[in-house]
Parts: structure tokens; sequence; C-alpha cells
């Protein structure tokens, strides 16, 4: 999945991409569905609403303020199309710090659910990059 790649859910997700590396948890949250669940190594958070999400977010942005992060790179990703109302959306990623170095690599699988608003990202897991 290239940023070039045009369908309504890919377009969310990099958004949402773009929200998170500008570490702006409010903006992150408006991609997220009411309820939605963030499933990470650190544990499994049910996020009934966006004031939810955006706080999970801000624990996870705060220590990167001020520290090495710079972006987010992705080196893989494919879009699964579960039904008319559900995308799922997965592959690896890696940090990038301010000197271009690649550090903290991830794998994730969103699932999106579109809703009157478009799609929303009803689960986030980030998981081991290359998991399939």
């Amino acid at each position: 999945m290239s940023q070039r790649a045009a369908s309504p859910a890919i377009d969310i997700f990099w958004s949402y991409t773009r929200a998170f590396q500008a570490l702006d948890a409010k903006a992150v949250a408006t991609f997220f569905h009411e309820p939605a669940m963030l499933i990470t190594p650190r544990g499994v958070l049910a996020l009934p609403n966006t004031w939810a999400v955006e706080q999970a977010y801000a624990e996870i942005m705060d220590p990167l303020r001020g520290g090495p992060y710079a972006s987010t790179e992705f080196s893989s990703a494919s879009q699964r199309v579960l039904s008319d109302e559900l995308v799922e959306l997965s592959g690896n990623g890696t940090w990038v710090d301010r000197g271009g170095r690649r550090y903290m690599p991830f794998g994730f699988t969103y699932t999106l659910r579109r809703t009157e608003l478009g799609y929303r990202i009803a689960v986030a897991l980030v998981h081991a990059p290359g998991a399939t």
C-alpha cells in the first residue's frame, strides 16, 4: 500500500499517520470509531470514546516529544476488504529518529469500520514486525 493507492480507508489511514507523526493526540482521536480497541505490547485498552483515545495516545506521544522520534516509515502494507463495512490494513513500519536512523520496528493490523463519518479505526493492533 503506497500513499498513492486510493481508497477511503487508506486515505483515513494516511491522515491518521500524519496526525501521529505530528504528535497530535487530539487529531489522532478523530480517526477512531466509538468504541474502539487499542492492542499493543503494553496491553489492551478499551477506548469507549474519542476522549479515551486522546488520553491513550497522549501517554504514547508524551515521551516522544523532545526525544529522538522524528517520523514513521512504512515498508510494507496491504488492504483486505472484509465486507462492505469493514477493511483491514496491515503491514510494517518503523520509527525514525532525527538523524534518519530507524528504531522501534513494528507490525500493525488495523480494522476500519465505515460509519456515517466515513471509515474509522475500530481496532488498532500493534505487534511484532513481519507477523502474518
